[in-house]
């Protein structure tokens, strides 16, 4: 699966937390660190693979809980319309 940002987002560090909202629908969303990293990773469409790869090393977490944990994550994104998921090219 590939994810890509969806519509235009604002985004703003509070302390050690990020607030995004969406310009088109009102949406607020609150991120840690790791979600604003991972909300950086996904700047261009990338593989949830290659997110899962890079946070593994940057943050020396086992690759399966780093799946299980990216894999909620994108599924809160998704919810509230900041991402879409789409099949890899194959």
């Amino acid at each position: 699966m590939h994810v890509r940002r969806n519509g235009q987002w604002l985004s703003a560090a509070m302390g050690e937390e990020w607030a995004m909202m969406s310009v088109e629908s009102g949406n607020y969303v609150t991120l840690s660190r790791v979600g604003a990293r991972i909300w950086e990773l996904i700047e261009q469409p990338v593989s949830v693979a290659a997110i899962c790869a890079r946070l593994s090393s940057e943050y020396d977490v086992p690759a399966d809980v780093c799946r299980i944990e990216v894999d909620g994550f994108l599924g809160d994104l998704q919810a509230a319309n900041a991402i879409v998921m789409e099949p890899a090219a194959g």
